[in-house]
Parts: C-alpha cells; sequence; structure tokens
C-alpha cells in the first residue's frame, strides 16, 4: 500500500537523527499502527546509512538473546564470515556492550531499531534493568548512537518506561505514540471512491494502516468487508480480541463494557447495567479503557468538567465499528454467513455513520477551518451539545465555541441522502435557543452539514442568515491534506 502522511513524525525522527547528542527515542502505538512501516520508511530513505533493525518475538528469552546475538555478529563489519548457528552471549548486558562497540567504530548517525521492544520486556522484565545500566554508562556517551525502542503494549510501557519508578525513566529524548491516520488519508489512498464510500471505510477502519490496506484489495466496500473483514482468521476478525487479552487481565469484562458503549449505552448505569458489572465496580474499566484510547469520556461543550451528564464513547472507530456490528453476528460468521452478513451489516451502516463518523468529522471540519483562518472567530472548544431540562432535551451536534468573545458556531449533520430544506434551519435556529448561552445572547452562527445537498430555498436562506452549508464534496476538502 501506498505510504501516505506521517510527515511530522518523520520530520521529529530526523531531527532526532541528526543530533549531535546519542539520543533515545520511545516509538509506541496499538497495534497494525504502522510503526514498523514507519521507521523502515526512514531507514530506507538512506540505505547508505548504518542501521540495525531487530524484532523481539513472543519467543522465551534464550531464543531471543541468541536472534539477538546473531543479528549483531552479523551487523559488525570485523566479521568476515556467520557466527555458528547456536552462537550466543552469555548476557544481554553484554550483547548490548557488544552492539555499542559496533556503532563505536564510525562517525556518522547510527541507528539502532528494537522492534516489539514490549515482547521482550513481556519475557525478560529485567532487560529494562538491564538497558538502564547499559544506556548509563556506555550508549549514551557515543554521541552517534541514535536508539529506537517501539512497542505496541501500552500498559507495558506505562509500567516499564514511563512510570517514575521505571529503570528507565527519564532517559528518552524523543517520544512518539502513533495514532491512526486522519481521514485525508483516506482520501489519497482512495481517489477514484465515492465520497460517501469514503468515509465508510473510514468508519470501519478507523485509519489504522493495516486496516486501510484491505479495503485496497477491492474495488468496492461490501466485497471488502465480505472477503476480508469477516472473513474468519483474518486480522480484522481476530485482532480485538488479541488487543484485549494481550493488554489486560480480566479481558472479558473490558470486552463487555466496549459492547455496551458501542451499542449505544453510554451513561454510567447504562454501561454497568449492560455490561454487568456493578456501579462502584466500573470506575476502573473505564479508566484504564481511557488510557489505552479505546473509549473516551465527552462533556457537553461549554459544561464543567464535574457536570453528570458526561457520556462514554468508543473512542476508536474500528473497536466501535466491531462491537457494534461483527460481536453480535460471530455465531453466524462462524457458520459461513459472510455474504448475507456483509450486506445486513451494510444496510445497517448509515445511522451509524451518520450519529458518530460524520459527525466528528463536521466537528473536525471546523477545526482545520478555523486553523486555515476560514472561520468568522477562532474556537476554544469544539464537541457537542445535550441536555434535558423540564423533560425537554435538546442535542446539537456540532458547538464551537469562544467564550471570552462570546461566539458560538452551532452545526447539525445530516447523512441522509435527501437535500436538506430551509426547515432544517429553522428547526437548528430553534433547538440552539435551548442552550444557555444562545438565550444569553451569545453571537451564534449556524451550519448544516449534509451527505445529500441543500434545496435551492436553503440555500437563499443561508446567504441571507450567513449560515454555512457545508456539503460533503466541500467537507472532503477542508480536510484534505494541502
Amino acid at each position: 500500500m501506498l505510504f501516505v502522511g506521517r510527515q511530522r513524525e518523520l520530520q521529529t525522527l530526523e531531527k532526532f537523527y541528526q543530533s549531535a547528542n546519542a539520543g533515545l527515542m520511545i516509538l509506541y502505538g496499538r497495534r497494525r499502527i504502522g510503526k514498523t512501516r514507519l521507521i523502515t520508511t526512514f531507514m530506507e530513505q538512506r540505505p547508505a546509512a548504518p542501521a540495525f533493525y531487530w524484532m523481539a518475538t513472543t519467543h522465551n528469552e534464550a531464543f531471543q538473546l541468541r536472534d539477538f546475538s546473531q543479528a549483531i555478529i552479523g551487523h559488525d563489519p570485523r566479521m568476515g564470515s556467520a557466527p555458528t548457528v547456536d552462537f550466543t552471549f552469555p548476557s544481554w548486558e553484554s550483547a548490548l556492550n557488544y552492539l555499542a562497540d559496533v556503532v563505536a567504530l564510525g562517525d556518522e548517525p547510527h541507528l539502532i531499531v528494537l522492534d516489539e521492544f514490549t515482547y521482550l520486556l513481556r519475557n525478560q522484565p529485567a532487560i529494562s534493568s538491564v538497558l538502564q545500566k547499559v544506556w548509563d554508562h556506555r550508549l549514551s556517551k557515543i554521541p552517534q548512537l541514535k536508539l529506537v525502542l517501539t512497542g505496541s503494549l501500552l500498559g507495558m510501557l506505562a509500567r516499564e518506561l514511563f512510570a517514575y519508578q521505571a529503570p528507565l525513566y527519564g532517559r528518552a529524548t524523543t517520544q512518539i505514540r502513533l495514532r491512526p491516520l486522519p481521514y485525508a488519508a483516506v482520501q489519497a489512498l482512495f481517489p477514484a471512491r465515492r465520497p460517501d464510500e469514503r468515509v465508510a471505510i473510514y468508519g470501519v477502519t478507523g485509519g489504522v494502516p493495516a486496516y486501510l490496506e484491505i479495503f485496497t484489495r477491492t474495488a468496492d466496500f461490501v466485497s471488502a468487508l465480505r472477503e476480508h473483514c469477516l472473513a474468519s482468521g483474518s486480522m480484522m476478525m481476530a485482532d480485538p480480541a488479541l488487543m484485549l487479552y494481550e493488554q489486560l487481565q480480566e479481558p472479558q469484562t473490558y470486552a463487555a463494557v466496549l459492547s455496551a458503549v458501542a451499542s449505544g449505552f453510554h451513561q454510567w448505569s447504562e454501561i454497568a447495567k449492560m455490561s454487568g458489572v456493578t456501579e462502584t465496580a466500573l470506575g476502573p474499566y473505564l479508566r484504564t479503557l481511557q488510557e489505552l484510547e479505546f473509549i473516551e469520556r465527552r462533556e457537553p461543550a461549554l459544561s464543567k468538567p464535574s457536570n453528570k451528564r458526561g457520556r462514554y464513547f468508543v473512542r476508536d472507530h474500528f473497536l466501535r465499528f466491531y462491537y457494534r456490528f461483527v460481536v453480535p453476528q460471530l455465531g453466524a460468521l462462524e457458520r459461513g454467513y459472510q455474504e448475507a452478513i456483509a450486506a445486513k451489516i451494510n444496510a445497517e451502516l448509515r445511522p451509524f455513520l451518520g450519529e458518530h463518523v460524520f459527525e466528528e468529522l463536521c466537528r473536525e471540519w471546523v477545526w482545520a477551518m478555523a486553523m486555515a483562518g476560514q472561520l468568522a472567530f477562532v474556537p476554544e472548544v469544539v464537541g457537542a451539545y445535550w441536555q434535558t431540562v423540564r423533560g425537554r432535551g435538546v442535542q446539537l451536534d456540532v458547538v464551537a465555541a469562544a467564550p471570552r468573545e462570546k461566539r458560538l458556531l452551532i452545526g447539525e449533520a445530516k447523512w441522509g441522502r435527501e437535500p436538506l430544506s430551509r426547515s432544517a434551519l429553522t428547526d437548528l435556529q430553534q433547538r440552539s435557543q435551548r442552550m444557555p448561552q444562545v438565550a444569553e445572547g451569545w453571537r451564534t452562527q449556524y451550519a448544516l452539514f449534509a451527505r445529500g445537498g441543500f434545496t435551492e430555498a436553503l440555500q437563499q436562506a443561508a446567504g441571507e442568515t450567513g449560515a454555512l452549508l457545508v456539503s460533503l464534496e466541500r467537507l472532503e476538502e477542508g480536510l484534505r491534506w494541502t
């Protein structure tokens, strides 16, 4: 698959690489996020520069030390022949010191990559203390040495590398947390697809590079669902359970919590009831899932952080799709009904995309336009708003606010196929009056985001009132890389 994006990360790597001093980088992120692809792409850009790459596995310590030893000897330009197949250094400390000797032979930057370092940590926790000792006494004193540790087990990284009491705490000179690619990547990878199909691809993959690659294999969305995403043994079927089992104790309970939130139960009491976890015991599960960036807590825009109206949402697009659509159909999928389930999911996907993916893209568009200087003001907050007072509820999909200027942009996102009429703007204006800041007279601009476009009457009304009308094409243009 075409390598797209990651320009900021590549720039960070370049700055790290060109530093005059020894460097230790922690490059981390969830499975399939593209850590190896990023670092190998960086290495490929300078093929003549010295670089050592080794990937840890889930094998036992003896196997990994021997494999690491073989790789180091093979990297030593002084060695005229390959080592014997059973050669191994007596300890990790001696292996790392030998690697330091090899790096010290030259003067130019020398990249050392220990990929999936957390697998090594899991099998040999003492390796962090060993590495700390060698780093402090030897590696950090070799200016040309640039050591990169990558990892997918985020909980283990937090305990073994980032925690205050961890041996390597404070040694890292650079950190990169690799996150999913933005919507602009989907546009770059699928320029010939319809805009609504690109939104669907983004909603299912969440911008995870390995999942995006799956959708490049077929010409249409449903075929990719049927033949690859829902196929028995596919990575998209196996990854959710693997991610939880690798990261967490009690993975079944975390899966139940994710299923509850993904199914539309966003409040604390609802999640507890649907997941089978008591309300008093739910807190640690939600906090851990937030730390892993699987879920997030959202407050109504402009509300106080302690507001009890906060709701929980699945932040990871792919996990949201998986637990909402795939988990309820696992039995049928195991019996081989991929075609029928793919068709069923595709038919039920429209409200899901509208409620979650399209609304989130609309809020991203507001940020993008603000940063480009194309809004009337620069918001401090962009989110959504909800409230129920005396039985009357209000839900506003997009709310951008600049409290010090008392300015608002309030928007509605519609994923239907039909053009929006004049009544859509009238309804939004009326509903917004239930928001306190609007009632207090804050200067408010309105925006309508629509997949199906806008009627002439609505376009005329927008011209008269200054409302923004954002079609799917205009939204894509605003989110495209420049």
